[in-house]
């Protein structure tokens, strides 16, 4: 029994000294965890504030763009063309052509090349047409891109039997694809 007690004594006594080793480990274990969180959390913060102040300064830069941008100022480049009728059309006067006739109609550049179509009228409450939407570009309607042009800027011929509206610009599709896309 002597044995026994004296294995057990020297047994605790190089069992305690771990076993409280291992509590001063846990606390250090959770001191480092928590100056972890903190850590993250202070950097979260720092990255949201830099992303907040980053989207205020995007905004600021959109709307100078857009302030800048003005419906005349694009349309502008884009002058009626000085083409005559292909054979079996006439010139229409633009006063002549109602809203359903428009829309849909084709649209081709000065050298009578099919380059979009009319996908919406805009009109003064009065009735008096003064945009027309093109859309330009994509393949088979996808990805087409939809530009607006000062109802001026159109030429349009009517074929002889009057079930064919064609609207020709002067620019070309290159040109009509680099201008703003119109939002509705």
């Amino acid at each position: 029994m002597k044995n026994f007690l004296t294995t057990t004594a020297v047994a605790l006594a190089l069992a305690l000294p771990a076993y409280a080793a291992q509590d001063e480990v846990k606390e250090q274990i959770k001191d480092t965890a928590s100056e972890a969180a903190t850590a993250v959390e202070n950097t979260a913060d720092k990255v949201g504030e830099t992303v907040a102040e980053t989207a205020d300064k995007v905004g600021e830069t959109v709307a100078e763009t857009a302030d800048k941008m003005t419906p005349d100022t694009d349309q502008s480049m884009v002058q009626p063309p000085a083409i005559m009728p292909a054979e079996g059309y006439a010139v229409v006067e633009p006063a002549t052509v109602t809203v359903e006739e428009l829309e849909g109609a084709r649209v081709y550049d000065a050298n009578n090349e099919w380059i979009g179509e009319i996908s919406k009228i805009i009109a003064e409450p009065s009735g008096q047409i003064t945009t027309l939407v093109v859309d330009v570009g994509g393949f088979l309607g996808i990805g087409e891109k939809p530009v607006a042009l000062n109802f001026d800027s159109f030429r349009l011929f009517r074929a002889d039997d009057g079930k064919d509206l064609k609207a020709h610009v002067s620019t070309t599709q290159e040109e009509l694809e680099n201008m703003p896309e119109y939002e509705s």
